[in-house]
C-alpha cells in the first residue's frame, strides 16, 4: 500500500506576463512667459534672497549664482512625502522656513508645487510665504488645468532666461486639484497677480507680487 500518490498529469498554471512600467517621457523644453520678468528683477537686485521650494538642481544653482544671490533651497514635496500621517501644519512650515530677521525673500520659485498640497496645507504654506516675502517680492508658480497631472512634481531647469526644461520623473498620474481663480486669489491673499499666462501644454503660469 502506498501512502503517497502523485498526479502525473499536473500542469503548472501559466505565469501571467508582467507589464513593464510605463515609459517616462523625455524632457521637454517650453518657453516661459513669466520667467523673463523674474530674471529682469534679479538683474536689478545686487544681492537678492531667493527661495527655491523644489529640489537642489546643479544647473539651476549655477544659473542663479551668476546673479550674485543668496539661495535657500527647501524641497517641500520631499518633506511632505516623508511625513507619515496627516497634513503639514502651520508650525511645520514655520520650522521649515524660519525667519529670524523678519521677511527676507525677494523671489520664490514655487514651480508646480501648489498642485501637490491639500487646500488646507496650501493655506498654511501661502500664509508662511506672506510672512517670508518682502514687499514687492515675486512668487513664480505653475498650476495645472488638466483633470490629471504627473504623480509627482516635475523638475524644472533653466535654459536661458525664457525657457525651462521640463523633466518629468514618472509616467504615473494623479487627479489634479483644478484650482479656480477665486480660490487662488483667496489663498494668495497679500499678493496680487502681476501676470498670468495659460500655456498650450496645460500649465497656467502665475507671477504673484507681495503687496
Amino acid at each position: 500500500m502506498s501512502w503517497f500518490s502523485f498526479r502525473t498529469d499536473r500542469r503548472e498554471a501559466p505565469a501571467h506576463p508582467v507589464a513593464p512600467p510605463p515609459a517616462v517621457a523625455a524632457p521637454e523644453v517650453h518657453r516661459s512667459l513669466a520667467l523673463p520678468a523674474v530674471f529682469e528683477a534679479l538683474s536689478r537686485l545686487p544681492k537678492a534672497n531667493i527661495l527655491d521650494l523644489g529640489p537642489a538642481l546643479g544647473a539651476n544653482v549655477e544659473h542663479l549664482s551668476s546673479y550674485g544671490c543668496r539661495l535657500t533651497i527647501e524641497d517641500l514635496f520631499l518633506t511632505k512625502t516623508s511625513v507619515a500621517e496627516g497634513d503639514l501644519n502651520a508650525d511645520l512650515f514655520a520650522e521649515l522656513l524660519p525667519l529670524p530677521g523678519g521677511p527676507q525673500f525677494d523671489v520664490v520659485f514655487a514651480w508646480d508645487l501648489f498642485n501637490y498640497f491639500s487646500r488646507k496645507e496650501l493655506a498654511h504654506l501661502t500664509a508662511r510665504l506672506r510672512q517670508a516675502c518682502k514687499p514687492g517680492a515675486q512668487v513664480l508658480a505653475f498650476l495645472w488645468i488638466h483633470k490629471s497631472i504627473p504623480a509627482q512634481p516635475i523638475h524644472f531647469r533653466f535654459r536661458g532666461t525664457d525657457e525651462l526644461v521640463y523633466d518629468r520623473r514618472t509616467a504615473l498620474e494623479r487627479p489634479g486639484p483644478r484650482f479656480q481663480p477665486a480660490e487662488i486669489s483667496q489663498l494668495m491673499s497679500g499678493f496680487h497677480v502681476d501676470r498670468s499666462f495659460l500655456l498650450r501644454h496645460g500649465i497656467q503660469e502665475y507671477l504673484f507680487v507681495r503687496e
